[in-house]
């Protein structure tokens, strides 16, 4: 898959900064071979942190400990919430003082990897809430057959293609932070250049 990415011209020198993954050893194989150590690779928060509540739900079970986990999670979410890496490892360092004793498990799992958490921190010029967890894509993948949904269908693919490139753009101006003004101006542009 990674490599195909590479044919089409994902790369870094077309702009290509990260891969933001879960925890798939074969993915992160396939991004070494195909990209070596020139894109960054960041691994899911999201992911991460659902990783540490399924051993924290393991250690602390019961109902008598719902709210020393409520403690634990929110601890471990705001490690991801530092203004730097430092300051997020150190939070970590914390973290796995303050809970080893309780629970092994999840400080374990929140330990494994965590440099590849907070690689992020690396990119600068990039919306940091945007790029460190795959969550924000998967939602995307939901928005866009939920608008798809209510088409029912197109008249052609061309039409398929038109709607699917103004979600996207749609999209890609909130996440960058244009207005729709600045947006359906680029629009109009680019389809005067499109062939007729």
């Amino acid at each position: 898959m990674s490599h195909r990415l590479w044919e089409r011209g994902l790369r870094p020198e077309a702009g290509l900064q990260a891969v933001i993954r879960d925890g798939c050893g074969e993915l992160g194989e396939a991004i070494a071979w195909v990209y070596g150590s020139t894109v960054l690779e960041q691994r899911c928060i999201f992911h991460k942190l659902r990783n540490v509540a399924d051993k924290c739900r393991e250690e602390l079970k019961g109902e008598a400990h719902k709210e020393t986990r409520k403690q634990l999670m929110e601890q471990a979410s705001a490690i991801y919430q530092a203004e730097r890496a430092e300051e997020a490892r150190q939070r970590l360092m914390a973290f796995a003082n303050a809970w080893r004793a309780q629970t092994p498990k999840a400080v374990a799992t929140l330990e494994r990897d965590f440099e590849q958490t907070i690689a992020y921190y690396a990119l600068d010029g990039v919306a940091r809430e945007l790029i460190r967890t795959t969550s924000l894509l998967e939602r995307t993948n939901r928005e866009l057959r939920r608008k798809f949904r209510q088409v029912c269908c197109f008249g052609s693919s061309t039409g398929a293609e038109v709607a699917i490139y103004f979600q996207v753009k749609r999209l890609n101006a909130r996440w960058s932070k244009q207005t729709w003004w600045e947006t359906a101006h680029s629009l109009f542009f680019d389809f005067l250049n499109l062939n007729p």
